[in-house]
């Protein structure tokens, strides 16, 4: 229909649509791309509305040049992703991914630990660009007769994987003592099973496997998982049976090798080897590595000391109530594991968090809230949920005759108002101050969520709060250059250049038309990808328009990149094998 104006038409409606509408026309037929690419007056206007174009001088580029620079800063802010993203999901045929027993590694790594439902054994992956490529497959080395099901999967950061399972064992028929009585007794007490946590070293195959089980928690299922570099993990436990019964455990292990201690000691791990199997009888004691833990329940039930971010040091409330937060869903060590972090149902980010290095072992601290009260506007202020620092900056200058540090960190938070009930997602900043002799120099941006101090640089449009337990999924990009939300079955993704936003656009990268009126912070809008499938876990890859989500349909990716097509593609992966179409 608007092939049928005058070309004169035609660049004024170009003019006067949006900047991602301009391109999407421009694109769609070649006599429009040829009015679009050539009207030199609509060009430098787009461009003057489009991030990116800081202080350039536009007068020396030809139509053409002005148009590639156009496309090419609309394409970093994802203009039109949402139309020309692929999108490639990995199904597993009869199998059916496990989104709670899979997980991630770093983004150095870029491994997954996928298990399928109902499976005993880990098939490890790699991912590059959306391609997989199998490593190996973990399954806790054991040969009893009986059923095992992979519940929770950690890795540690240091080449290390915990395989959190559950073993239900069978009578063997040809077993002489299978109708003693104490056998028998011993058996029907764990018919739910019994939970074990092994260790697997990604890096040294060839170690020992070490295994441990629990048998304080016959009766409870995992919720959460977490493991930290040196051998300690944390475990979520909720009982069968009285969901208000609930508690987090940390385990911290030590080796002894002069040990002798027997199999059946209760609090000690039991090293075998890949080739040994692991029976309910006693091993040949001289086959195992005594590696003894001592456990701290950090929480327990709903009562637990309470402190808010800000007044750390003003209030101590130990003992009060805390509710409708209910059990830990989600456990992350923090800040070099001197923080961890719980994540309960319904929440995008973690809801509070204990000090965990304060103290000598065992000990139960505070447990602080992540709640920080932000000036939204110069009449309100609203507590936020503020996550870990993904981008940061570090400058050294001399200040009043010396050299300092200056920091600044770059956060997502989330608020709710408390009476009309709406929710607000920001982009907020802190920044910090020491002396350069004082200073590693080194960028660390778990620590940046010790300051206390906020300061909102940016909203994020077109937020929208999940309204089911699941709770929204936050993942940023390794530079940070995207911060992607995953609400159910859509992903919502913005783009943003960190340092601008940081330094409150001094270099004047975002546009006027990118603060609304009467406000000092900018406003980003996102762009929408549907994964066609509900999303548990997700994660960015190596490059900044690499998206990979663990959703109930299977493995997923986006590739982000404008040279995409729109394409949808399925492969049918069978656990271990290449995958085909």
């Amino acid at each position: 229909m608007i092939l049928n104006l005058p070309p004169e038409l035609i660049q004024l409606v170009l003019q006067k649509c949006s900047t991602p509408a301009f391109l999407e026309a421009a694109f769609s037929c070649r006599t429009v791309y040829e009015i679009a690419s050539t009207c030199r007056e609509v060009l430098v206007h787009h461009l003057r509305r489009t991030p990116g174009l800081v202080n350039r001088d536009l007068s020396s580029l030809s139509s053409k040049g002005l148009f590639r620079l156009l496309t090419k800063n609309a394409f970093q802010q994802l203009y039109g992703a949402q139309y020309h993203a692929n999108r490639v999901t990995y199904e597993f045929g009869n199998d059916v991914l496990d989104v709670k027993a899979s997980t991630f590694a770093s983004f150095d790594h870029q491994t997954l630990a996928l298990v399928a439902r109902g499976r005993e054994k880990v098939y490890l992956f790699h991912i590059d660009h959306g391609h997989l490529r199998p490593l190996s497959e973990v399954n806790l080395p054991c040969n009893h007769p009986g059923k095992g099901e992979v519940l929770k999967t950690a890795f540690d950061g240091s080449g290390g994987l915990y395989v959190l399972q559950r073993f239900v064992p069978a009578m063997d028929a040809t077993d002489t003592n299978a109708n003693h009585p104490f056998i028998k007794q011993a058996m029907q007490s764990n018919i739910n099973g019994m939970h074990y946590l092994s260790y697997h070293s990604l890096d040294s195959p060839g170690e020992p496997v070490r295994v441990c089980t629990f048998p304080d928690h016959v009766n409870y299922k995992p919720l959460a998982l977490a493991a930290m570099q040196g051998g300690s993990f944390v475990i979520s436990w909720q009982h069968n049976h009285d969901y208000s019964e609930n508690e987090v455990v940390l385990y911290t292990t030590s080796v002894d090798p002069h040990s002798s201690a027997k199999s059946d000691v209760i609090g000690s791990f039991l090293c075998f080897t890949y080739s040994m199997s692991l029976s309910l009888d006693l091993p040949d004691t001289d086959a195992t590595l005594d590696v003894t833990y001592d456990s701290c329940v950090l929480l327990e039930g709903t009562r637990q000391g309470f402190e808010g971010d800000r007044f750390t040091q003003s209030r101590n409330t130990q003992g009060r109530l805390l509710p409708g937060k209910g059990p830990v869903v989600g456990l992350a060590f923090n800040d070099r594991s001197s923080q961890l972090l719980y994540r309960y149902r319904a929440q995008a980010l973690y809801g509070s968090f204990q000090k965990i290095d304060i103290l000598p072992f065992p000990t139960q601290s505070v447990l602080y809230e992540n709640s920080c009260p932000v000036q939204f506007s110069d009449s309100l202020t609203l507590l936020f949920s503020i996550g870990i620092p993904f981008s940061g900056t570090h400058e050294t200058r001399v200040q009043n005759g010396l050299l300092r540090c200056h920091w600044k960190y770059l956060s997502f938070g989330i608020a709710t108002h408390r009476e009309e009930d709406w929710t607000v997602a920001c982009l907020l900043r802190s920044e910090a101050v020491c002396r350069a002799s004082n200073c590693e120099h080194i960028l660390h941006l778990e620590r940046g969520r010790r300051l206390p101090d906020w300061t909102i640089v940016a909203r994020l449009r077109g937020f929208e709060n999940s309204n089911t337990s699941l709770g929204c999924i936050v993942a940023a990009s390794r530079l940070g250059t995207r911060i992607a939300v995953a609400n159910w079955k859509t992903v919502y993704i913005w783009a943003l250049e960190p340092g601008a936003v940081i330094e409150q656009n001094a270099t004047g990268f975002y546009p006027d038309s990118s603060w609304p009126p009467g406000v000092e912070v900018v406003d980003l809008e996102p762009v929408s990808i549907s994964l066609g499938a509900v999303c548990f876990q997700l994660r960015f890859g190596l490059g900044e328009n690499d998206l990979v989500a663990i959703t109930d349909r299977g493995l997923v990716y986006c590739d982000l990149n404008p040279s995409g097509s729109s394409h949808r593609t399925t492969y049918q992966l069978r656990m271990g094998i290449e995958p085909g179409s």
